[in-house]
């Protein structure tokens, strides 16, 4: 990423190019990159349902294939040596990439595309106008509070933000933020369009982290809807029990999701900081975006598993709480790292 230094140490002698005071939005500027698929040479990654994943035993990258009458899960290392896959051969970098795209996506099958978290930093899934609208609300009220010379409130709520993003009184405040903004980073008045395009870009960003937040937020509604059966069950001694179990292993993981969420939030809070340093900024947002999405991926099955429970007693209810123990237990035991 090429660094836009200011005027006075952007060259020597007399030839040297002037440029403008820090322009994020140019130093942060990303082509795109070309189009890739992931493509191997060896016919093994031919056959028809070859398909790429993780195994929710060990949480390895595997190659799953029919061979013959037996549907198999082959770990990378089996593929190279049964293969003859050698270290430096495309087909050994390529399982490389596999390895790097499966922490963001649950499958691959060869011949589909690279996602683009690894080829320019955006990401491969799509977000909601709602989650859009709430990270404007989100940044409006930051600069709102900036140009009054206050802190933002932690607590907002997301509706809070949407409502927000859709309000007149806003819209001007944050207008005339946008010239004091321009002022601050040294840009002439010609120049605030420039301003609102970074501001829109910072937006577009964090409608990433809105999406997330709001499948954390299932998450914690899957621990808190156990936390009820606690009660439910106080009298069903082994029920109530195994229901504990499942709140020790699988509150630490949420509230480590939850706190990922809260460092972005203290960034946006200073947001001539964050206008300043914009691609340093984007990066650190892109990187919690894909660790979050990366571990959201295997609570989602668990998320989905909860829809619609109310959380009242039965055979059902025992099943998913069952589930979640398991689920819980093989990815998050309190004797080894949760985020592996």
């Amino acid at each position: 990423m090429a660094e836009v230094l200011p005027a006075e140490t952007a060259g020597t002698g007399t030839n040297a190019k002037e440029v403008s005071p820090v322009d994020p939005l140019e130093a942060g500027a990303r082509e795109a990159a070309r189009p890739r698929t992931f493509e191997f040479a060896h016919k093994v990654f031919k056959v028809d349902k070859g398909v790429f994943r993780i195994d929710p035993t060990d949480d390895k990258p595997v190659y799953c294939v029919d061979l013959g009458d037996v549907r198999a899960s082959l770990t990378f290392a089996t593929l190279k040596n049964s293969f003859g896959i050698e270290a430096g051969h495309p087909d050994a970098e390529m399982l490389e990439e596999v390895k790097r795209a499966l922490a963001v996506v649950p499958q691959i099958r060869p011949g589909d595309s690279i996602p683009s978290e690894l080829l320019d930093g955006t990401a491969s899934w799509k977000v909601d106008d709602r989650h859009r609208t709430v990270a404007r609300g989100r940044i409006w009220f930051a600069l709102v509070a900036w140009v009054a010379g206050e802190k933002p409130n932690a607590k907002v709520d997301m509706q809070a933000f949407a409502q927000l993003a859709q309000s007149p009184e806003a819209r001007q405040r944050v207008q005339s933020a946008f010239g004091q903004l321009a002022e601050k980073l040294g840009y002439p008045p010609e120049r605030r369009a420039d301003v609102v395009e970074q501001v829109e870009r910072l937006i577009d960003e964090v409608s990433y982290i809105e999406a997330l937040r709001e499948r954390v937020g299932l998450a914690r509604g899957v621990i808190g809807t156990l936390k009820r059966l606690r009660q439910a069950y106080r009298r069903e001694r082994t029920l109530a029990e195994e229901v504990e179990r499942t709140i020790l292993l699988g509150e630490r993981p949420v509230a480590a999701l939850e706190q990922l969420l809260g460092a972005v939030d203290t960034r946006l809070a200073d947001t001539l900081s964050v206008l300043r340093e914009l691609p340093q900024q984007i990066d650190f947002i892109r990187k919690t975006r894909d660790a979050i999405h990366a571990r959201m991926l295997k609570w989602d099955a668990v998320v989905a598993l909860w829809e619609g429970e109310n959380g009242a007693p039965g055979e059902e209810t025992h099943r998913r709480v069952r589930e979640t123990y398991r689920f819980v237990a093989r990815h998050f035991p309190i004797a080894s790292s949760w985020q592996r």
